[in-house]
């Protein structure tokens, strides 16, 4: 295993997907500056509609270090137009840290009635969850809390042009 890749797994990084086998070791390589990691793409996240969940790796990314945070890791094209004003583009890639568990505020990757996925700003308000757009075209979604689950913060986007 590369020296790279030790020094990231020992900081707390992991670099494989949710709900995917753990590649091998010489999967997450460092591109040639050693300042980025590959993740996988696991899909398509709606920014506007929501789209069915789907968790199946399309192909990797190279992805900087700096917009990296501690635990594990993926990456999802954003398809829509609901987070446009939260700078977040048709087309982007969401970097997302895996987690079950969001602040309000939040961006998230949230699942919705166990079948859709959206990528939304998540409020809570007592027993109910409010799923925000960035886009004034689109409504808040109010939820019970059992309807929402979160699978992970948004923690950067890569936008290419």
């Amino acid at each position: 295993m590369p020296a790279f890749l030790r020094a990231l797994r020992k900081a707390g990084f992991v670099v494989e997907a949710p709900g995917v086998e753990a590649p091998a070791p010489m999967e997450a390589e460092a591109s040639n500056d050693n300042n980025s990691v590959s993740l996988c793409v696991m899909g398509r996240i709606a920014a506007g509609t929501p789209i069915e969940a789907i968790q199946e790796e399309t192909h990797r990314i190279s992805v900087p270090l700096e917009i990296m945070r501690s635990g594990e890791h993926y990456a999802l094209e954003v398809n829509g137009d609901s987070m446009i004003d939260a700078g977040i583009l048709d087309g982007d890639t969401a970097i997302i840290q895996r987690s079950d568990s969001a602040e309000s505020g939040d961006i998230v990757v949230a699942l919705v009635e166990e079948h859709e996925a959206t990528l939304k700003r998540l409020r809570r308000k007592g027993d109910m969850i409010a799923l925000e757009a960035a886009n004034p075209a689109y409504e808040t979604r109010l939820f019970k809390s059992n309807q929402v689950r979160v699978q992970g913060r948004l923690v950067g986007i890569i936008r290419k042009y």
